[in-house]
């Protein structure tokens, strides 16, 4: 069987004619560069350099192998350079299934991050519903971002691995102008908006509807930021994480203090298949969201 060291051998024979010279540009000793050789003429089955005490000529056969050789190695260096990549994060696919909620408050300054720090790692990112954990045991996403708590409930849980990111409430949010902002129970029975395949699906409202919210949103947006612009302009309202009341719309009130306490809690995580060990991806990506955490 060929390996990379024997043809590395061929080849520093070819351009020194000379096995005392190429012996010592591998740092090897001569004899061993002579059993490489003998070993890669047994293997091919071809006569390689005719050597004497005094010269090293290659053979007809020598001179129509370097070419097809020196592609291997430019080809084996370039393996060795994209694994170290690969093992870094810096390149692959990673396909990540995220909650609606925690969209803009995890995955936007991540891969802002990940932008800069890894450029060559491409990134889907697919917004779910509460039970994302299906898609990632079916293999339709390599790596979760949601909530402890509908991960708990998930009937996939035995088969995940969890690891806990951020703490985060649920708070809501109107438009600093809204002509009910003082009046907290007609507040809450205004027209609610929320993004789309995720109320119905999550336990965490639950408490927002006992306390007098509509028992579903008159408008299912495709995403956290639409809903945001849509209460911004109107007197809908939303529920969005307390965590994006500094980068959200001026416009917006969010009731992280309210006196009302309809904070919903919510713990943000990771989460991965169990039975199989984290890629240099995913690594990655964890690496990034935990550094995220660190700089809130």
């Amino acid at each position: 069987m060929l390996d990379i060291e024997t043809l590395k051998h061929f080849m520093l024979i070819m351009n020194t004619k000379s096995f005392k010279t190429a012996a010592e540009q591998a740092a090897v000793s001569q004899s061993r560069m002579t059993r490489s050789i003998a070993h890669l003429e047994a293997s091919l089955g071809l006569k390689l350099f005719n050597r004497t005490t005094r010269t090293v000529e290659p053979t007809d056969s020598a001179r129509a192998l370097t070419g097809r050789v020196s592609d291997l190695l430019r080809n084996a260096q370039a393996l060795r350079d994209e694994a170290r990549l690969i093992a870094a994060g810096d390149v692959g696919e990673l396909r990540v299934a995220v909650i609606a909620l925690a969209t803009e408050s995890l995955i936007a300054d991540t891969l802002t991050q990940l932008a800069d720090t890894h450029p060559n790692l491409e990134v889907e990112v697919i917004v779910g519903s509460a039970d994302v954990y299906k898609d990632l045991v079916t293999g339709q996403c390599d790596v979760v971002l949601g909530d402890e708590a509908n991960f708990t409930e998930s009937i996939h849980a035995a088969q995940l691995r969890m690891m806990p990111l951020r703490r985060d409430s649920i708070v809501l949010v109107h438009r600093q102008d809204h002509p009910l902002q003082d009046d907290f129970e007609a507040l809450i029975a205004q027209p609610l908006a929320i993004p789309s395949r995720y109320y119905d699906e999550n336990q965490l409202f639950n408490r927002f509807k006992q306390r007098g919210g509509p028992a579903k949103p008159r408008y299912r947006l495709n995403s956290l930021s639409s809903c945001l612009a849509l209460t911004e302009r109107s007197d809908v309202i939303t529920l969005a994480p307390a965590s994006l009341e500094v980068t959200a719309h001026p416009g917006l009130t969010f009731r992280v203090d309210d006196p009302n306490d309809l904070a919903i809690d919510i713990n943000l995580v990771m989460v991965t298949l169990a039975s199989q060990l984290p890629t240099p991806g995913i690594k990655t990506l964890h690496g990034a969201l935990v550094a995220g955490r660190t700089n809130a």
